[in-house]
Parts: C-alpha cells; sequence; structure tokens
C-alpha cells in the first residue's frame, strides 16, 4: 500500500485550503454545506499568521491512510515551485499537491485582505464566512476530483 501525502495549498493557507483539507479528511459532511459554524472552529482557519507561512500543517488522514495537510504559500506561482521541488527529490509518487486558489471568490478575497492584511478581522471575517459557503460545494468537487486523480496517478 502507498502513502500518498496530500496538500491543499493556496496564498494564505488559512481558509479554502483548510476546509478543502478538513472535507478529504472526513472531518467536515460532504456534499451538505456545514454550519459556518462548525467551520469556523475547525484548526487553522482564520488562525494562520504571518509566521506560518510556508510550514506544512497536518490536519488529519484519509479513509485509505494518507496523510492530509494544509499550507499557505504567500504566493500566487506556488504550483510550479511546489511541483518542481517534489519532482527534483523524486517524491511525485507520494506527494499531491492540491491547489485551491481557483476556487477563492471575491467574499474570500477581499475578507481575507481585510482580515489578515489589514488586520480588521471584525469587517473581514463576515465576508470570509459568506466566501466559504458559496465555494463549499466547488471545493467538496475538487477534494473527490483530488482523489480520484491521485489514485488513477499512482496505479499507473
Amino acid at each position: 500500500m502507498i502513502i500518498i501525502q496530500v496538500i491543499y495549498f493556496d496564498y494564505g493557507g488559512s481558509h479554502s485550503s483548510v476546509v478543502a483539507a478538513h472535507i478529504h479528511a472526513g472531518k467536515l459532511e460532504s456534499p451538505q454545506t456545514p454550519s459556518i459554524n462548525k467551520i469556523v472552529d475547525l484548526p487553522y482557519f482564520d488562525k494562520i499568521s504571518p509566521d506560518d507561512f510556508g510550514k506544512i500543517n497536518k490536519v488529519g488522514t484519509d479513509a485509505d491512510g494518507n496523510d492530509i495537510y494544509v499550507l499557505g504559500t504567500k504566493s500566487s506561482n506556488s504550483q510550479s515551485l511546489l511541483t518542481g521541488l517534489i519532482e527534483a527529490q523524486g517524491l511525485t509518487n507520494c506527494i499531491r499537491l492540491i491547489d485551491t486558489l481557483p476556487l477563492v471568490n471575491n467574499w474570500l478575497r477581499i475578507g481575507g485582505w481585510l482580515s489578515r492584511t489589514l488586520s480588521l478581522p471584525a469587517l473581514g471575517r463576515p465576508l470570509i464566512r459568506i466566501g466559504i459557503l458559496k465555494a463549499y460545494p466547488q471545493l467538496v468537487t475538487l477534494v473527490r476530483e483530488a482523489g480520484e486523480t491521485s489514485l488513477t496517478e499512482v496505479l499507473h
């Protein structure tokens, strides 16, 4: 049995990647959208500090025993850099990178910017909550497709 390290990442590593990782680890219902309180209480959700960027945080393990992680990259061009590092180390069959940035909507962008960059969480967090609820169905789809792709790539 091959264990895959699955890393969900985005710019901040605090919202969409955290929710996707928790969906994959079976800690959030799928496909029903959970209550916002359940999402807000997730470890790492809206809790990443500037010192945490670049650190890979374990969220859990999926039903197949694969380890699930979350990462904030502080960059919108991280996919090629991360992929290059993984390929250089010969870990392509062991690590799967899943970019959640394409699913970040304007609610999440503006809310994250207000909350994290401007240190105005009272203004940003309500927008983040709207954005994550709107993005939830797409995150479920991303996780499902990522799981299918990871398994297929390992078997071939």
